[in-house]
């Protein structure tokens, strides 16, 4: 019996469930209540925080223990919750990767992103809250540059003389409006609606590009991030050397090369282990197998064959490219899909109809952020073995080793598999 089921209710498990199905549970919330996939949504990073507090508790064994036993209060982490975003990094590897392929950010990228330019909208939504008052009056009012006085239309008529003509008298017209403005004396006053359909017309324009003000906080934030990258790709670089030196640095015997490779394996099979372990193990292989060998082959070949190895990166990336871009453009699609039917409503939008709408949606999201974090991995990956194969202050000796150890660690990570007893997400459970 457990004290409280909060964590439990928000992450929609039970309080038996197994710590695989409470990380199963919160992959799917993370990615269904992401702010970023609900800008509209104000309680969206509220709910966000809560999801991932809820794992970081239930997520640990002995946290869950403590929140069985003394519930909410009684079991937060000795060090505080870690930040929400960071955290949601953590779906493609985690911490396990991390002397792979470094930190993942691209969704901390796209979060910081989504919250300069919304800073900016929301800031000038209030701006025009505040003129509102004063710049829309009635229709009979007139605008803040010009006043306005009541003028007699008889005072510039000549007078007639009623004993005169047809014997029928003019009529007296009624009193109007004379605007006081010397620039423009014969154009009449905006109405109401005509100020409205301009203010309109400027809170478009000011949507339709960014401001000054934005432009410098996303170049500062682009500068963060080639900086980050950078320091990045160098711990990778100083990991890699460390990891084939294991082999390099030996005499390369048969037993030694069996020993490498046999614990290469045991490394791989703990890996696979982690969420997404699988696909990131295959990527990391791909790389390393495809720069291990056009090093190996350009110094037979004189150099030919790194031509060709260029061209194929190049279709490589394409190829990627393609792959993340459709892939985010269908879940955009899936997104407005299941909008446009749930403000549609109707007897057949059953509450199990929505649920399987929502698990669709939710698993084209995770494609489409897998394949864009598998872009950014490739990317990273190509260029820290671009820097180990390349290092000219070592022998080129040296290098030809580096790149054969390359070849085996990634030969070996391309082959891992996932047993039929193994219970472990990969990216095609979600297509």
């Amino acid at each position: 019996m457990v004290k409280e089921t909060e964590y439990y209710d928000i992450l929609g498990v039970s309080p038996t469930a197994t710590q695989l199905e409470i990380k199963k549970a919160y992959r799917t919330k993370a990615i269904e209540l992401h702010p970023d996939k609900n800008p509209d949504d104000p309680t969206a990073k509220e709910r966000f925080q809560a999801v991932s507090e809820a794992y970081q508790v239930l997520g640990v064994e002995d946290q869950r223990k403590k929140y069985d036993e003394f519930g909410k209060e009684g079991s937060k982490p000795d060090n505080g919750f870690e930040d929400p975003a960071e955290f949601f990094g953590m779906i493609f590897g985690g911490e396990a990767f991390y002397k792979l392929i470094g930190e993942i950010s691209l969704m901390k990228d796209l979060t910081k992103t989504v919250e300069i330019t919304a800073k900016h909208a929301k800031e000038n939504e209030d701006e025009e809250e505040e003129v509102k008052p004063d710049g829309i009056r009635p229709s009979s009012a007139t605008p803040p540059t010009a006043t306005a006085e009541t003028v007699d239309e008889t005072s510039s008529l000549p007078k007639k003389d009623t004993g005169s003509g047809s014997g029928t008298s003019t009529p007296r017209p009624a009193p109007r409006l004379a605007i006081a403005n010397h620039s423009h004396n014969d154009q009449p006053a905006p109405t109401a609606d005509e100020i409205a359909a301009q203010q309109a017309k400027d809170k478009k324009k000011k949507k339709s590009g960014l401001t000054k003000e934005q432009m410098d906080e996303l170049d500062a934030l682009d500068q963060e991030r080639k900086k980050q990258r950078t320091e990045r790709v160098n711990m990778l670089v100083e990991e890699l050397i460390m990891r084939l030196s294991i082999w390099t640095e030996t005499d390369k015997s048969n037993a030694l090369t069996l020993a490498f490779n046999e614990k290469i394996k045991l490394e791989a099979e703990n890996l696979k282990m982690e969420s997404f372990g699988v696909d990131i193990l295959h990527t990391i292989g791909n790389v390393y197998v495809s720069k291990g060998q056009a090093y190996i082959k350009s110094q037979k070949w004189l150099g030919i064959t790194s031509v060709f190895s260029k061209i194929k990166d190049k279709g490589t990336v394409i190829k990627d490219t393609w792959n993340t871009i459709s892939s985010a453009i269908d879940a955009q699609m899936s997104i407005e899909e299941m909008s446009k039917l749930d403000e549609a409503g109707g007897e057949e939008w059953t509450k199990e109809k929505q649920a399987e709408y929502e698990r669709r949606v939710t698993g084209k999201i995770l494609i489409a952020a897998w394949r864009g974090s598998k872009f950014e991995i490739s990317s990273v990956l190509r260029e820290v073995c671009d820097k180990v194969l390349n290092d000219q202050t070592v022998p080129q000796q040296k290098r030809i080793e580096r790149a054969h150890a390359l070849v085996m660690v990634g030969t070996v990570f391309k082959a891992v598999r996932i047993h039929p007893c193994q219970s472990v997400k990969t990216s095609t459970d979600f297509r």
